[in-house]
């Protein structure tokens, strides 16, 4: 057994929401590929394209009401809001491991949900990313930032050759 999620904390713009965030849904990650055949071939193959097949979003979930979350929530053009997920695993023999996603975008979807009485206000956000980054404990396994054409797996960055190519 490795690395069973235990606790999670949600961070808005540095604002830490701690008893308020109950879920984070993190960016599916979907390589572009196209199909590819060619004479001497049995069959198509899928080749990448060295992009993302889709834009990136997130998920967050609050339970309660907040009005500092709501003053970050600008969806003005150009507004883009810092966000963390953190979240500490434990393996079977009692080590534990920092997870970290940090990203940033804005908000698509402000989702208040149904209102009951005696219980908290729901909110669900819908970001879409402009940069995704992920580590574990430390250490970089992916960074996305599709503006500037960066896509980095474990520190390698994918699209350096390109860019130069292109003189970017």
């Amino acid at each position: 057994m490795r690395d069973i999620l235990k606790y999670i904390g949600v961070f808005v713009d540095g604002y830490g929401y701690a008893g308020l965030a109950t879920s984070a849904k993190v960016p599916k990650i979907e390589i572009a590929v196209r199909e590819y055949k060619a004479a001497g071939m049995s069959g198509p193959i899928e080749v990448r394209m060295a992009r993302l097949a889709n834009v990136l979003s997130c998920e967050l979930t609050f339970e309660g009401f907040d009005p500092h979350l709501y003053e970050t929530l600008s969806i003005g053009e150009g507004a883009s809001i810092p966000l963390t997920v953190k979240g500490s695993a434990e393996d079977a023999d009692g080590a534990t491991h920092a997870h970290k996603i940090t990203m940033r975008g804005f908000a698509k979807v402000i989702d208040e949900g149904e209102w009951k009485e005696g219980e908290g206000v729901p909110l669900k956000l819908e970001i879409s990313l402009r940069y995704y980054k992920r580590e574990r404990d430390g250490v970089e396994l992916y960074e996305i930032d599709q503006e500037n054409m960066v896509f980095k797996v474990k520190g390698k960055d994918l699209l350096a050759e390109h860019r130069a190519n292109i003189s970017r």
